[in-house]
């Protein structure tokens, strides 16, 4: 009998840890969703002054003004700072010896009012979270034992999810892991489980986890964004100023346009990201007025505007687009397709190629004001045209959106297409590799690395390097054409290397072939060396020659630097292949490839 019943229990037990697990996960999906849903957030850089630490209490600062202020600007979570530069929590903590309310006159429940306030206005809260912790007697810098800080660092975030219950954690300066075997030691899959038990979500910067073995979304780095979707949940944290200050500096900071915000924003949606929005609050907890004012405009936006962005998917072209971007939702049998129009055409005309579904309504998002549209098959390319009879004049302020209602689930060509500039855009992430070396287990194509914040620099393999690969850490003999920052690739360099791309063109005509390659602000070119390109039978070669530098919004850190290789004649629309190809070993500067344009001559 008592075996019985002790084998009843057993099961029981069983059953309610496996429902607990199964709670669990479906609580972190429902996270995971809503986030995906959201699309703009408020990052808030508040902290203690270290050098006023004593002293230190922020008389006026009213939560509810910050959700207002948010919530006014169409973003639906705020992410606040709760352990950084000050390495104090902004808690009251039991785990923690170094806490606001011990170590400053500061005695207001700030990250409960934040969550309540949220809460109140149907937002919800994350929290930053710095991993390094000089502060700490048990964080080693000097590379002695750090488990008893991993164990500290585990307790002190299962204590800030029991008392506020936040979205995510916004993980951050793990400079201490950066090593593989390093990594390993933060027990990245316990801490997640850990979270997840409270429903709450971890960013990529626990460990550099850019393959998301672990965590939930990707966080690309300060202030970057790609310009295609990486097929991944990912989040770009941008600073409103333009000197890319996150905490207060002056309340006249220079702050980024609102056409930029709004192409950042677009650019996320249509991408499949988020763009969480840094504001920094004055020593009294007050967001400046200029601050505000830039984020109402976007609410502004977004009131006539939002349903192409919140809520929304990824459009079905996954490449970059010149013009602005493509959302979409599902509307019980069809789909609503959103192209979100940076650059208008002053045609009257504006051309989307390769859409395979019938279009049964076009109108303007914002006025609900129907537009006239033809669509046709051009068999010369194989591709279906959409062609839109659009206002010569942009009929929105930095950003339009044109609604199109197609018929089914929307399915696009999935090869590179012209676009309705007459540009071919063939980004390096996408390219095929073709490399001199063999690298067992190395993926054709950078995207599929999952290498998205790469360091600036990788240092060698060590010879004496036995731990788990980890592309991300070391450069690898041999390894050839890899992920470079700011989504290009390095490594192409030697004679013989090539990337190649499959794209369709309508229009047949003399095409510019232009190189774009990443340079860092204020730096030389100077490159040694040839590069050839292959199309339609055609082959034009040239040095890496400066034509021109382009600044960049989502790579602010580079100036895109425009290298014309030569013209060539197209004269069949359809189906081609680009080569690009090292003619000549190239030496002197190290170019990073962004992408290849094909862009209609002038010439």
């Amino acid at each position: 009998m008592k075996l019985k019943t002790f084998l009843l229990a057993a099961c029981l037990g069983g059953l309610m840890q496996s429902g607990i697990a199964v709670a669990q996960t479906q609580a972190a999906e429902e996270s995971r969703q809503w986030l995906k849903d959201a699309k703009f957030g408020m990052f808030i850089h508040f902290d203690v002054d270290k050098r006023n630490i004593s002293t230190w209490n922020p008389s006026n600062l009213d939560t509810d003004e910050w959700v207002r202020i948010a919530k006014q600007a169409g973003m639906k979570y705020v992410v606040p700072t709760t352990h950084q530069s000050s390495y104090i929590v902004m808690w009251d903590s039991e785990v923690s010896s170094r806490d606001v309310t011990d170590l400053t006159p500061f005695r207001q429940p700030y990250l409960k009012e934040l969550s309540e306030s949220c809460k109140a206005a149907g937002l919800r809260m994350g929290a930053y979270y710095a991993i390094a912790d000089p502060g700490n007697p048990l964080y080693n810098e000097d590379g002695s034992d750090i488990k008893p800080y991993v164990e500290y660092l585990h307790a002190v975030i299962k204590e800030l999810c029991e008392q506020h219950q936040p979205l995510l954690i916004w993980f951050d300066a793990s400079r201490r892991f950066k090593h593989p075997e390093q990594k390993e030691l933060l027990r990245r899959a316990e801490m997640v489980e850990m979270l997840h038990s409270y429903g709450t979500l971890s960013n990529s910067r626990l460990g550099d986890d850019d393959g998301q073995r672990y965590v939930d979304y990707l966080t690309m780095n300060d202030n970057m964004a790609p310009d295609f979707n990486l097929g991944v949940p990912w989040e770009s944290a941008v600073t409103i100023t333009t000197d890319g200050s996150w905490h207060f500096t002056n309340a006249n900071a220079e702050l980024r346009s609102p056409k930029e915000l709004l192409h950042r924003l677009i650019n996320a949606a249509g991408n499949g990201g988020n763009l969480l929005l840094n504001v920094g609050p004055d020593p009294q907890g007050v967001i400046p007025k200029n601050m505000e004012e830039r984020l109402k405009t976007l609410g502004q936006w977004l009131e006539k505007n939002g349903e192409a962005i919140h809520g929304t998917q990824p459009g079905p072209y996954p490449y970059q687009i010149s013009w602005g971007s493509i959302t979409q939702r599902k509307d019980e049998g069809n789909t609503n397709l959103y192209l979100n129009v940076l650059d208008w055409p002053e045609t009257g005309k504006f051309t989307l190629f390769g859409l395979q579904n019938k279009v049964l309504q076009a109108s303007l998002l914002a006025t609900g004001k129907t537009i006239d549209f033809q669509s046709n098959f051009d068999a010369n390319s194989g591709q279906n045209i959409v062609t839109l009879d659009v206002p010569e004049t942009q009929p929105d302020d930095y950003v339009s959106v044109i609604k199109l209602v197609v018929a089914g689930d929307a399915v696009m060509d999935q090869d590179h297409l012209q676009l309705t500039d007459g540009k071919v855009l063939l980004d390096t992430y996408n390219a095929t590799i073709h490399d001199l070396e063999f690298v067992p287990e190395k993926p054709t194509k950078a995207i599929d690395m999952k290498m998205f914040t790469v360091a600036e620099r990788r240092p060698q393999q060590p010879s004496d390097y036995k731990g788990p690969w980890d592309y991300q850490m070391y450069k690898k003999p041999g390894e050839g054409i890899m992920p470079a920052r700011g989504i290009t690739v390095s490594g192409f360099q030697t004679k013989g290397q090539a990337l190649s791309w499959d794209f369709k063109i309508y229009e047949p005509g003399r095409y510019d072939v232009v190189a774009v390659c990443h340079v860092t602000k204020g730096s030389n070119w100077q490159v040694r060396g040839r590069v050839r390109a292959h199309v339609a039978g055609q082959t034009v070669e040239n040095q890496l020659v400066e034509s021109k530098r382009v600044e960049t919004i989502t790579v602010p850190k580079y100036l895109e630097l425009h290298s014309v290789l030569g013209t060539v004649e197209i004269d069949s629309s359809g189906a081609h292949t680009l080569t690009l190809e090292i003619a000549e070993n190239l030496t002197g500067a190290k170019p990073n490839f962004q992408r290849v344009e094909l862009v209609p001559s002038q010439r």
